[in-house]
């Protein structure tokens, strides 16, 4: 995430214990990093939350990210994102008002789950992400109407543009940049972000 961030042009800062995988990330991604624990209430008193837009807290353990969270909040950080390995942990987050957290295990279910039955019908593959918008997977069917059209064709048909943004299509081989596809046939798996208010639309026409 650091590195990816990074090359997006942001300026990032990673805290962590071991400093061997500080310095792994250093070789791989332009990004500061400190070696230090987030658990220890003296390390917020050595870095100024405030001058960060956003705090990721993402541990393998529920208890210490809940801990960072809850800092940054304090610190008045606007944007907290908080990877959740238990979902009970969840109403605590939002009783300190953080609600975009990522629950893994629900993630990673969706996501599998969506490989075994999304080819007979439009899944969600991540409807426990908090946010206006869930990741679909799409099959195309012999008979649907999207088959054989440009997918800003179909999404221009059913004024769905504003609303779904095409991640990836799945063509029986490999996952392909949608812009390299010119027709969707039958059997591409359509990854795509949707608003939620769009979901049954989404579902119904393709």
């Amino acid at each position: 995430l650091a590195k990816l961030l990074s090359e997006a042009g942001h300026s990032i800062t990673v805290v962590d214990r071991d400093n061997e995988k500080l310095e792994a990330l250093h070789d791989e991604a332009d990004v500061e990093g400190i070696e230090s624990d987030v658990t220890d209430p003296r390390f917020y008193h050595t870095v100024d939350l405030t001058e960060f837009d956003a705090v990721v807290a993402a541990t393998d353990r529920d208890e210490v990210n809940l801990l960072v969270a809850a800092m940054a909040k304090i610190h008045g950080v606007a944007r907290v994102y908080v990877r959740v390995k238990v979902k009970e942990t969840l109403p605590i987050l939002h009783t300190l008002g953080v609600y975009d957290n990522v629950v893994e295990p629900q993630v990673v279910a969706g996501m599998l789950y969506s490989m075994i039955e999304g080819r007979r019908s439009p899944v969600l593959v991540a409807d426990s992400l908090s946010g206006d918008y869930v990741v679909m997977s799409i099959t195309i069917k012999r008979f649907s109407a999207a088959r054989g059209r440009g997918i800003g064709e179909v999404l221009e048909a059913l004024d769905l543009r504003d609303k779904v943004k095409v991640l990836a299509v799945y063509d029986g081989e490999r996952l392909v940049d949608p812009e390299e596809v010119k027709t969707l046939e039958e059997g591409h798996i359509v990854v795509a972000l949707v608003r939620k208010d769009a979901v049954e639309d989404v579902a119904n026409s393709f």
